[in-house]
């Protein structure tokens, strides 16, 4: 498919749910829609920087999943933070408390050295300067309380900065700052592309939007408005979208792993469901 105008993606973070990025890249390729650059934010920024280096989903797909079984994903140990916060019993009520007295004393549960071990085991040496295409990777600057965006340096930290879930897992230095999760700054980068020249911007949201089922503690409520700060946030950068693509995650938490299948088939419905829109744009 030819096509004169510059195509921006923006994957946006979400946990586990990002995996349904894999399958809207599936469909994109395709129907041959052209990526001319990339933009991501927490595991959004994970496939983006693949993608921008290596340019084909079967490859990065391959590579994701074989990077789960490695020694280094294993010592992350998400599968048992996975099942912690799957059960329903007392320890839901009593881990605020667990967490205060084990959040005092350092800053998040996943080492920044063991989140830095097992990107390598997906990106090894490669730098920006050898991606195939422009890449943005968004992250929040804890230290200048700002958001940035990496378009240069260090590609392994910029991602691992990116992905560094507040509370979850440590902040990444970076020159001397403290770097999160880009969900303080933008979950869905839009914007940024459109500063790199997108002609076209392909937004995919993978957030949350279902209403809460139960509101009986000051946990709930705090998690209820932060979702719903979010979410706006989230729609303030969808402005900036020409097409946006919401594979169907209801349901889905960020520590669902587990359901690739079905994430991987949601990213493909939902994007093949706008190919016909994305055609009329070019």
């Amino acid at each position: 498919m030819a096509a004169s105008k510059k195509i921006g993606l923006a994957l946006g973070g979400g946990g586990a749910r990002g995996i349904a990025h894999l399958g809207v890249l599936y469909i994109l390729e395709k129907y041959a829609v052209p990526i001319d650059m990339i933009a991501g934010t927490s595991i959004g920024a994970i496939i983006a920087a693949m993608y921008a280096y290596h340019q084909d989903v079967s490859t990065i797909s391959k590579a994701f999943f074989e990077s789960q079984e490695s020694p280094e994903y294993k010592a992350l140990q998400l599968e048992r933070i996975a099942k912690n916060a799957r059960t329903e019993s007392k320890f839901k009520y009593l881990k605020g408390s667990f967490a205060n007295y084990y959040l005092h004393r350092r800053m998040g549960f996943l080492k920044a050295e063991d989140t830095e071990r097992f990107l390598k085991t997906l990106f090894k040496d490669i730098r920006f300067d050898d991606l195939k295409i422009p890449l943005a990777l968004i992250a929040g600057n804890i230290s200048q309380a700002k958001g940035v965006n990496f378009r240069a340096g260090n590609l392994l930290k910029a991602v691992q900065a990116s992905m560094s879930l507040p509370m979850w897992m440590e902040p990444v230095e970076i020159d001397g700052d403290l770097y999160v999760d880009g969900i303080a700054h933008d979950v869905v980068p839009t914007r940024v592309l459109r500063e790199m020249g997108a002609d076209i911007v392909i937004a995919v949201d993978i957030s949350l939007r279902e209403k809460p089922s139960q509101i009986i503690n000051a946990l709930d409520v705090d998690q209820i408005a932060d979702s719903m700060t979010v979410n706006r946030s989230i729609d303030l950068s969808l402005e900036s979208a020409d097409i946006v693509i919401r594979p169907d995650t209801k349901g889905l938490m960020w520590y669902d792993f587990d359901r690739s299948p079905q994430l991987i088939r949601a990213g493909r419905e939902a994007t093949k469901a706008m190919i016909t829109s994305i055609n009329k744009l070019l």
